[in-house]
């Protein structure tokens, strides 16, 4: 027989559970009211670090401004001079007065009194001490104006198009080179360099292997390979180079047909009319009109 707890000892117990909650809710409230002062503190921290960096955001962007302002009125009153353009030069000493001319050449007076003035074919006249004379550029773009005395041309200055220089034929992308008065210069694929003389009236190939092959009407010659020549009707002439493997045609007007080993083949047709120097012709251009020779 079970039996019943006293009431007293009931009340007891019930009033111990209570306090004890109670206990632990008054403490984790003082533990929260904790928390919330320590993110109360954190956020005022925040808020005052915002301000001071809006605060030295808000003076940098007045001082740029300010900043900007000065450059640009100081940029008002001062006038930038414009780089010199000593073109084609590539460089002149400073000083260097430069002057365009009507005719679309350009004349430029250097500071020792030294004047220097384009031409039409690519060439630079000099007039110092009051002679004058007319240099042609070379080797490549350099170009000597009085001894030791160097300076250097803008490339594109000495390009000239595939008519000026009378060849046609050309690979794509390949343009000869102004090297004088009526003289050419092309740079071939393998490395073949092709010459060409309008006054003269010939061409000179320069090979990598060595041989240099002279090709014209009045003039073949082989500078290190043999170039057998065959006549042929209308006064036209056949060649066929030894070593280098080139060969072509010569018209009776000079017009040279040109194929070379690696399969390319030019045209080359020379301006004016050809010069007669009067000089003695040799080997057996006696026989054929040619003068054709071997070298070594």
């Amino acid at each position: 027989m079970i039996s019943e707890e006293p009431a007293d000892l009931q009340a007891t117990i019930e009033q111990t559970d209570s306090g004890q909650q109670q206990y632990v809710l008054r403490a984790l409230c003082d533990h929260l009211s904790g928390i919330r002062e320590e993110l109360s503190g954190i956020r005022t921290l925040l808020e005052a670090s915002h301000a001071a960096s809006e605060a030295m955001r808000g003076q940098a962007q007045a001082y740029l401004e300010a900043q900007q302002a000065r450059t640009q009125e100081y940029l008002e009153q001062v006038q930038i001079e414009p780089e010199p353009d000593f073109y084609p030069f590539v460089e002149l000493p400073a000083g260097t007065e430069p002057r365009d001319l009507p005719d679309g050449n350009r004349l430029f007076t250097l500071p020792d009194g030294m004047i220097l003035r384009t031409t039409d074919d690519q060439r630079i006249c000099v007039i110092d001490g009051g002679e004058q004379q007319v240099i042609t550029p070379g080797p490549g773009t350099a170009i000597e104006v009085a001894p030791g005395r160097l300076y250097t041309l803008v490339e594109s200055y000495l390009s000239a198009t595939q008519e000026a220089a009378g060849i046609s034929g050309l690979p794509a992308g390949i343009e000869p080179t102004a090297m004088g008065a009526e003289r050419f210069a092309v740079d071939l694929p393998e490395g073949i360099r092709l010459d060409v003389d309008h006054r003269e009236r010939f061409i000179t190939l320069i090979n990598p292997a060595g041989p240099i092959d002279i090709i014209g009407i009045g003039r073949i010659e082989g500078i290190g390979e043999t170039i057998a020549v065959r006549l042929l009707s209308a006064g036209a002439k056949g060649f066929q180079c030894g070593q280098s493997d080139h060969g072509g045609l010569i018209e009776a007007d000079g017009t040279i047909h040109l194929g070379l080993k690696s399969g390319l083949d030019l045209v080359v047709r020379f301006q004016g009319e050809a010069i007669d120097d009067g000089a003695p012709e040799n080997g057996c251009s006696g026989q054929c009109g040619i003068d054709c020779e071997e070298r070594t």
